[in-house]
């Protein structure tokens, strides 16, 4: 309802704003299981509940500009990563534990998730200039919707042994962790972002290894100046 709230307030006070909503991928499920990139037009078919709380607001935005009841854009962003990546999220909650270690203020014990699901994962700094440029571009971006997304489709594990090659550790031990398993997952997931390349120039321009990089030595300095 907060969402509602938000685009009622700015159509009755300021109808005139663009309004770019940040979707997900997870409004899609698992319709990419059959490993086929997954276009604007796939089935809206979330299998969690986070994808199911998103896709009831990109579903409403949706009518609305369908209807020409206000000026929107939905951007569907895929799996991203960088510096700055909260601790919480795949691929940074690996980063952080292996900062620590490197640290010396963690066992050499890295606590997982499922690392056999498939994920194609861009830097968080291309996504950002995404939707910088659906700003920008309002005549152009305005009632449509876009995925972004970028990469390879690699499994969870590559990015993990990314980041282990990049500290420098050895002998480092894989523990699956009931926090961090999630019970229900997508499997796979790969975009075509070629809609939003076509119409607003948009290319991902960050090697997935300079991301990884990037977002080690991001928690490794912070880690460290915090431990001073």
């Amino acid at each position: 309802m907060g969402s509602i709230n938000l685009i009622t307030c700015l159509q009755d006070h300021q109808p005139e704003c663009h309004f770019i909503f940040c979707s997900t991928v997870e409004v899609y499920g698992n319709e990419g299981i059959d490993e086929r990139k997954i276009t604007e037009t796939n089935t809206i078919w979330p299998a969690n509940p986070y994808g199911a709380s998103k896709c009831a607001i990109d579903l409403y935005v949706c009518e609305r500009m369908k209807n020409k009841q206000m000026n929107a854009t939905v951007i569907r962003p895929f799996c991203f990563t960088g510096p700055r990546r909260g601790a919480r999220f795949s691929i940074a909650s690996d980063a952080v534990q292996i900062a620590k270690m490197m640290l010396g203020t963690q066992e050499k014990i890295l606590q997982i998730g499922n690392l056999d699901t498939t994920r194609a994962v861009t830097d968080v700094r291309d996504i950002a200039n995404a939707f910088y440029m659906a700003g920008i571009n309002k005549e152009v971006s305005n009632g449509k919707v876009y995925n972004v997304c970028g990469g390879e489709p690699l499994k969870m594990r590559a990015y993990t042994n990314m980041l282990l090659e990049f500290s420098g550790l050895t002998d480092v031990e894989m523990q699956i962790s009931e926090k961090l398993w999630r019970p229900v997952d997508i499997q796979y997931q790969d975009g075509d972002a070629s809609l939003i390349k076509k119409e607003l120039g948009w290319e991902p321009t960050i090697p997935i290894k300079t991301t990884i990089k990037d977002l080690l030595e991001f928690w490794h300095g912070k880690l460290k100046k915090h431990n001073k």
